[in-house]
């Protein structure tokens, strides 16, 4: 194994000890990387470059409504997604239209839903802003490894291409008694894997412009929009910058001119996240059984 580089110090502005400890365990990782130096110039800035102060500034940046909150709170918690998901409901019930209406009691059902299961074991020396701004540092270093263009038309085929393998097995599998199952699973597998949203924000639409940061602002906006319920387009445009202007990752075809929130706005246009129902109509007797099952589980009857 490779020999681990000398990590930096950190900056004094870099005051998360949550922040700190992931960028240790992700400086620790150097070694297994597929190309160990690039994975050591992109973490080594995204630890020291001043633009990520700002980055970080914005990210626990106080509530002016809510002193005690944060102004892009993170949405880790199932309490907190069923926050998020009603303030999303009452969006909807402003615009109006039987549609909105209609997706809006899903997302209140959604929120009831999911604010009554207990969450996934998390680190207790660590809150949930400060869990969301580590695995946002994660995210953002992840993708900035792995910055190739995704196209639309190249999903598309491959999307066909393992639907015509999977009919093709179900096929064989009426004619073949003894591997009948063996065919269908691996059938079922082909199906699971050719249902990727083309919608998905990173994947290109147009050979325009830097398909590699374009790439790479559409992975990251996905995990802020995770993380925080929002893109948070100023955040975005900081770390792209120092990823593709500081380390060089911009193609020759395009300079690497620093980009600015509304540039990530534009960027995400054709792909923007949409306030909808993870629920559908269909699956809503489904939901509701398992939901009072777990009020059962949880509290016990309330009768």
């Amino acid at each position: 194994m490779a020999r681990l580089p000398k990590m930096p110090d950190f900056p004094e502005w870099l005051r998360s000890d949550a922040v700190r400890h992931e960028a240790k365990k992700l400086w620790s990782q150097l070694p297994r990387r597929r190309d160990p130096a690039k994975a050591r110039g992109v973490l080594e800035q995204l630890i020291t470059n001043p633009l990520m102060k700002v980055v970080w500034d914005q990210l626990f940046r106080k509530s002016l409504v809510h002193p005690e909150g944060f102004f892009h709170p993170a949405r880790l918690t199932n309490a907190s997604n069923a926050v998020a998901l009603r303030e999303e409901a009452l969006i909807l019930r402003k615009k109006g239209g039987e549609q909105n209406r209609g997706d809006a009691d899903l997302l209140e059902f959604e929120a009831r839903f999911i604010e009554v299961r207990p969450d996934e074991p998390a680190d207790p020396r660590w809150d949930e802003q400060h869990r969301a701004a580590q695995l946002f540092l994660s995210g953002a270093y992840r993708a900035a490894l792995n910055t190739e263009p995704q196209l639309v038309s190249d999903i598309q085929t491959e999307k066909r291409k393992l639907q015509s393998a999977a009919k093709t097995l179900r096929r064989l599998a009426k004619e073949n008694e003894i591997y009948a199952e063996e065919l269908r699973n691996i059938a079922s597998n082909f199906d699971e894997k050719s249902i990727k949203s083309i919608n998905d924000p990173w994947l290109v639409t147009r050979k325009r412009g830097d398909l590699r940061r374009k790439t790479f602002v559409g992975k990251l906006s996905y995990a802020t929009h995770l993380l925080f319920k929002t893109p948070v387009h100023s955040a975005i445009a900081n770390v792209t910058n120092v990823v593709f202007c500081t380390i060089g990752l911009a193609s020759k075809q395009h300079g690497a001119t620093p980009i600015t929130g509304e540039t990530v706005r534009e960027m995400l246009r054709l792909n923007p996240p949409r306030i909808r129902p993870t629920f559908g109509r269909s699956v809503m007797p489904l939901i509701e059984t398992r939901m009072r099952e777990l009020e059962q589980k949880l509290w016990g009857s309330r009768s």
